[in-house]
């Protein structure tokens, strides 16, 4: 992988600018307290990027949430296994959802930066 790459997938998970890769996306660091998590900067502080747009991007939360979600079905699989035999089909969808209502916070941040990330030019080096 490039130098370009590795730093675009790090400012990503990181939450950071798509441009510069420098300034923060959001205005809170934590996803605590929950009514403020999804505030996003109207600007990057450092290079000046609009980053409100006005369209929220919710077809890649639920893109998101239904992959966290069969990945949670994979998991329990995995680790506890499914029979038709018993009711751990029943467990395996219960864990799932508890999975996906657990880290949805996470999931909606994640999607508005993953849609920055795919609709604003990033720097090149």
């Amino acid at each position: 992988m490039s130098n370009s790459t590795l730093a675009t997938i790090k400012g990503l998970f990181l939450m950071t600018c798509p441009k510069c890769r420098e300034g923060k996306i959001f205005n809170n660091k934590s996803i605590f307290p929950l009514n403020k998590c999804l505030k996003i900067n109207d600007t990057c502080t450092v290079c000046g990027q609009k980053l409100k747009t006005n369209d929220t991007a919710p077809s890649m939360n639920y893109v998101l949430s239904v992959l966290v979600y069969f990945a949670g079905f994979i998991i329990y699989a995995l680790i506890w296994g499914i029979t038709y035999k018993d009711n751990s089909i029943y467990y395996s969808l219960a864990f799932s959802t508890a999975l996906v209502i657990v880290l949805q916070p996470w999931l909606m941040r994640f999607s508005r930066v993953l849609y920055l990330y795919l609709f604003i030019n990033l720097k090149t080096d």
